[in-house]
């Protein structure tokens, strides 16, 4: 199927089988769905984004170069490699591309929460407080962090604000 969320939501299947990481057999599978899903859907930032999270340490510099090449532009790559950088500690590039994500398209909420994140761990408080004004102003509606936080019941009247600050916990609870 040329259905980017089917390929997305089978390769995490795959990797959730394995819960230890370490199973070659369930890497294989994932890899080969991911492969398959992109060869289907060769423009998707989703499914690129998720190679290059997938991807072998030292094959994700090449990973982001070609996804770069394929997809120019889509917020969820720069937001992924915006990942890489703050996993390198290279903050002011890891900063400047969580910049560049959420400027680029301001309605995904997941990325403003990253950058909120980010912002708290290595730039403080008042570089936080800018990202959580700059969420409000934005309003975001999209993501799927933000859109399995913001439509639970007790968030329905909840403020970006609020809701920025609990997909942050949650995404301490297990999400990077």
């Amino acid at each position: 199927p040329k259905n980017e969320r089917l390929w997305l939501a089978a390769t995490r299947q795959e990797r959730a089988a394995d819960p230890s990481g370490v199973d070659p057999e369930a890497i294989k599978a994932a890899d080969a769905l991911l492969s398959k899903g992109l060869q289907e859907c060769p423009a998707s930032g989703a499914l690129w984004a998720e190679a290059v999270k997938m991807a072998p340490r030292p094959q994700r510099k090449a990973k982001s170069v070609d996804a770069l090449k394929r997809c120019d532009n889509d917020p969820r790559i720069i937001a992924s490699i915006a990942n890489l950088f703050w996993q390198d500690r290279k903050v002011d590039k890891a900063r400047s591309w969580f910049n560049r994500a959420c400027t680029i398209d301001l309605d995904i909420g997941d990325h403003w929460a990253a950058y909120y994140r980010f912002e708290l761990q290595h730039g403080g408080d008042v570089a936080a407080a800018a990202v959580a004004t700059r969420c409000v102003e934005a309003d975001p509606k999209h993501g799927e962090l933000w859109q399995r936080v913001s439509k639970r019941v007790e968030n329905w009247h909840d403020d970006a604000e609020t809701l920025l600050k609990k997909c942050v916990a949650e995404m301490g609870a297990g999400e990077a």
